[in-house]
């Protein structure tokens, strides 16, 4: 395992040798701020003929936008989405955004259909459901990075990729053996002789923590949030295999060509979101512990959830850090093309690559990025805390 590799293992390790896991107090579900609606601008004249006119008693309208993840919502990662959610970012573009789960590859699906307006599945599913017909097109880089992990008990004797061969792997869902394969194959295991993956669902982390199964597939922001659980975790990190992309924003080629206005301010919204997580990772927590106040993590295990959240958003370096923060959401040409390489390389079903401007855009990239960063630092670094006191002290 590399340097930097063992050195994060090393912080993590930290937190949970210094700290007991404990569970927060019953706290409110959201932030200080409502989801329905901003904080409304205080008037100089509430009682004048203006302030009661039918104009200014009209609530703002606002688009109802359908967002699904490939997975359950209750988790701690999540948080740039629960960030632009509560903090108004998504109402500030008129948008009154719900958040859903989806199971499997369903959310391509129902971007597709005009079931959901955004999804952000994997890339592997995004080249094959394009190469299938699906009329979706990526257009905001959520995950920067390779964010997929093999994790494996302590106790387990694997230290390398190689010591996997013949070992059973836990999956969420069948589909997610197509996440996994091309950096397996890239580390030089043969997934369909190497390997057994077994469908685990929900009970994927007790199977392994129980000897039942030898490895996790997961992911950073995951396995950032499973060790400070109490799981006894070592991982393997595949950015160290393969430095291609993962999740990202897609959407409909329709709404693209028919409300790319609608499309610029959902990612708008959630790049503001991202830059406040990045800012302020502490505040961050305290979003999301108070969405899912029921997780079982240590206060300081929900701040490193969202270093590991930023660590995908933007990189693990300082240098990675302000490339990725200057321009949030831009996909990279490189990537793209070693993600599609190497799914040509792993894919049965795809027997050829497929051009990547039927994949990604970069078109609403500006407009994404058009707002005052200013403001959204002091945002996070003024933000008053909701439930980080009612943790019990560590």
């Amino acid at each position: 395992m590399k340097k930097r590799f063992i050195g994060i293992l090393l912080a993590v390790v930290l937190i949970i040798a210094s700290l007991a896991a404990c569970t927060p107090a019953p706290a409110p579900v959201e932030s200080k701020a409502p989801e329905s609606s901003a904080p409304a601008a205080s008037s100089p004249a509430a009682s004048s003929p203006a302030a009661s006119s039918p104009a200014a008693e009209e609530p703002k309208k606002l688009t109802p936008v359908k967002f699904v993840l490939p997975r359950t919502i209750e988790v701690l990662e999540d948080t740039p989405f629960w960030v632009a959610k509560t903090q108004g970012y998504w109402e500030e573009e008129g948008l009154d955004v719900s958040i859903e789960q989806s199971f499997g590859t369903t959310d391509g699906k129902m971007v597709a259909t005009g079931q959901a307006e955004f999804a952000v599945p994997g890339p592997s599913y995004i080249i094959t459901q394009v190469a299938n017909g699906l009329p979706i097109k990526a257009v905001f880089q959520y995950d920067a990075v390779n964010i997929w992990c093999m994790a494996f008990r302590k106790d387990s004797g694997i230290k390398t990729w190689a010591d996997m061969k013949g070992k059973t792997v836990a999956l969420g869902d069948a589909s997610w053996e197509l996440l996994i394969t091309p950096t397996l194959v890239a580390a030089g295991l043969d997934p369909k002789k190497d390997l057994e993956f077994i469908v685990a669902g929900e009970n994927r982390f007790t199977m392994v923590q129980e000897k039942k199964i030898d490895l996790l597939f997961t992911w950073i922001g995951e396995v950032y949030q499973l060790i400070p659980q109490g799981f006894e975790f070592d991982f393997l990190y595949g950015d160290d295999i393969l430095k291609n992309c993962s999740n990202a924003i897609i959407t409909s080629t329709d709404l693209i060509q028919n409300k790319p206005e609608l499309v610029e301010g959902f990612c708008r919204g959630l790049a503001k979101g991202m830059y406040f997580n990045y800012i302020n990772p502490e505040a961050g927590a305290d979003i999301s512990c108070a969405k899912f106040p029921a997780i079982d993590i240590s206060w300081k295990g929900a701040v490193a959830v969202q270093n590991g959240r930023v660590a995908q958003n933007f990189g693990f370096t300082p240098e990675a850090n302000k490339q990725l923060t200057e321009k949030i959401g831009n996909a990279f040409q490189d990537k793209w093309q070693l993600t599609m390489d190497w799914t040509v390389k792993t894919v049965e079903e795809l027997s050829a690559a497929v051009p990547l401007d039927q994949i990604y855009t970069n078109q609403f990239i500006d407009a994404a990025n058009n707002w005052d960063k200013a403001a959204v630092e002091a945002a996070a670094k003024n933000y008053k805390f909701t439930v980080k006191d009612k943790y019990k002290p560590e």
